[in-house]
């Protein structure tokens, strides 16, 4: 009985700590909160790429604005494919399954990727029209080489 009361206790100062440190950490945040909502959180991945391209603030916001509507669409299209999963499960389910209802839930969906290639082919020709010849070699070479947003990740190859 001591041994469970000690174990609770414990388990209640540790909850404790950790509750004050989450609050404290949220609260040192502030201004600098990076949330997708803000304009530095949808800056926040393309730092180390516009600091090696040396954009302007146009042409960043050209492709923040592109990437949030890419990131928007993405979004819906995940749940899409929550609904795809469903369909899929419901077939399963079934007795005899037919390789036609199967391709029929894909090709449904096969539009609207179409539709989200088509849209990222725009914003990239977009993003490509406001660089300049030095800032295109410069990504062209990162591309080649796999160093796009490699560094701000930490990895070696994107």
């Amino acid at each position: 009985m001591q041994f469970a009361l000690g174990f609770v206790a414990a388990v209640a100062v540790l909850s404790l700590f950790a509750f004050a440190r989450i609050r404290r950490w949220r609260g040192r945040r502030g201004a600098f909160a990076f949330s997708p909502a803000t304009a530095a959180g949808r800056r926040w991945p393309f730092r180390r790429l516009f600091a090696r391209l040396d954009t302007s603030p146009a042409q960043e916001q050209v492709l923040v604005d592109e990437a949030a509507a890419l990131r928007q669409e993405l979004s819906s299209l995940r749940s899409e494919w929550l609904s795809v999963r469903e369909e899929l499960a419901v077939l399963l389910a079934e007795p005899s399954l037919e390789p036609s209802r199967i391709e029929a839930i894909f090709a449904a969906r096969d539009a609207r990727l179409g539709e989200l290639r088509r849209r990222f082919a725009q914003a990239a020709t977009r993003f490509h029209a406001m660089l300049d010849d030095a800032q295109r070699k410069a990504l062209a070479s990162m591309v080649r080489e796999g160093h796009v947003l490699a560094p701000a990740h930490g990895h070696r190859r994107c």
